[in-house]
């Protein structure tokens, strides 16, 4: 994993996230290249003219991008408003419920909850909507352990 600070911003670059975002980027293209009616002729004129490649598997981030810069030029823009980002707080608190209804838990409060963020994590939070992304992560894995345990001891 990568970290580059980005003024006050700290962005964490993992491969996975990479390609998810390559994967994105290329489904914008090939989309893009349907909503311009583009024939497969146009399509490899273009990409060769924008960054020397006959093939989008073959471009870079940055590549990538002058392509659908291109692409809003002529009047495409992909439409991003179907994508949600993960709740990792609405994961975690769900996880814990679900632990409860598998009798798991000796004490299902919400206080009980952070306590045992507390334990996981070593860092004490008023809600765990304000943990850090890598600490809520590691309370994700431990969520997910316990209740594999607590399926497993009904059997």
């Amino acid at each position: 994993m990568t970290s580059t600070a980005r003024g006050a911003l700290t962005v964490h670059t993992t491969a996975f996230n990479v390609d998810v975002q390559r994967k994105r980027e290329l489904g914008h293209i090939h989309k893009g290249k349907s909503a311009l009616r583009w024939t497969e002729d146009d399509y490899r004129y273009h990409l060769r003219n924008l960054t020397g490649k006959s093939s989008s598997a073959e471009l870079n981030a940055t590549e990538r991008r002058t392509v659908l810069t291109h692409m809003a030029t002529l009047g495409y823009t992909p439409k991003a408003a179907k994508f949600q980002t993960f709740d990792q707080a609405a994961k975690i608190k769900w996880l814990w419920r679900k632990i409860d209804e598998e009798d798991g838990l000796r004490d299902p409060r919400p206080a009980a909850l952070l306590m045992f963020v507390g334990r996981t994590t070593g860092k004490g939070v008023a809600d765990v909507k304000f943990l850090p992304t890598q600490d809520a992560s590691k309370v994700i894995e431990a969520l997910k352990a316990m209740l594999d345990r607590a399926k497993s001891a009904k059997r």
